[in-house]
């Protein structure tokens, strides 16, 4: 006959809720917050969710391109950079924005970036979310058809398509007696050539390239301080 001490009968009742206490999941406890005030609370030992993208858009206007994103869940995210493309294969920076890095359960936030110098016909942007580790997700493409009627006519090029040697430039709507910034891009919107240049409606300029340009489509972009960037298509043939 076993023999059970008066100290495991006092002991029993405890049993249960010693096997209940090992056997709960495990938590962390935070506290964090802004300003002088410090919240606290407890989440799961679990790994954070990813952030969502709840939308990417791109808006044309007559002289620039906006671009609207909104998350939720936002933990650990560093920036985002949006990028464009007009070929599908290469891709340029347009600009970068510094996320909020976390956001409260259920919110969304809201982020915009403008493309001041867009390219004409079709373009098409990606966003790019970079966390705090380094690591980077990026959205589905979103395209952009900019129509000829959007474009204000404020110079022409002459001849079109051109040698790639020499660029004539008919100055019609650009502001008189501001300089104006020449720029020379090719399809995927990298810079090639930046020039200054003088001149007034009405007038007409030749921009002489110490490199002629290879055979294909380039964007020749204007821009003043006043009537801000305009960009047309230059297109230059094989060399004779």
């Amino acid at each position: 006959m076993s023999h059970i001490s008066p100290m495991a009968k006092c002991l029993r009742p405890y049993a249960f809720l010693f096997i209940l206490l090992i056997s709960a999941p495990s938590r962390a406890q935070y506290v964090g917050g802004s300003g002088s005030g410090a919240s606290s609370g407890d989440y799961s030992s679990s790994a954070a969710m990813p952030l969502t993208l709840l939308q990417f858009i791109a808006e044309a206007e007559a002289d620039r391109v906006t671009l609207r994103w909104s998350t939720a869940n936002e933990v650990g995210t560093d920036y985002f950079i949006v990028e464009r493309t007009s070929d599908g294969r290469s891709y340029t920076t347009v600009g970068q924005v510094d996320a909020a890095g976390m956001s409260s359960w259920g919110a969304s936030l809201d982020y915009r970036l403008y493309d001041p110098a867009p390219l004409p016909g079709s373009s098409l942007y990606r966003l790019k979310s970079v966390d705090l580790d380094g690591s980077f997700t990026y959205s589905e493409l979103v395209e952009i058809e900019r129509d000829a009627e959007m474009l204000p006519l404020a110079f022409s090029i002459h001849p079109n398509p051109s040698t790639g040697s020499t660029i004539g430039i008919g100055l019609t709507e650009l502001s008189d007696g501001e300089p104006i910034r020449v720029e020379v891009l090719d399809a995927a919107g990298r810079r090639l050539v930046t020039r200054s240049l003088q001149g007034s409606p009405g007038e007409y300029l030749q921009l002489q390239l110490r490199d002629r340009l290879p055979a294909g489509t380039y964007f020749l972009r204007l821009s003043q301080p006043s009537s801000g960037a305009h960009t047309s298509r230059l297109v230059v043939t094989p060399f004779g």
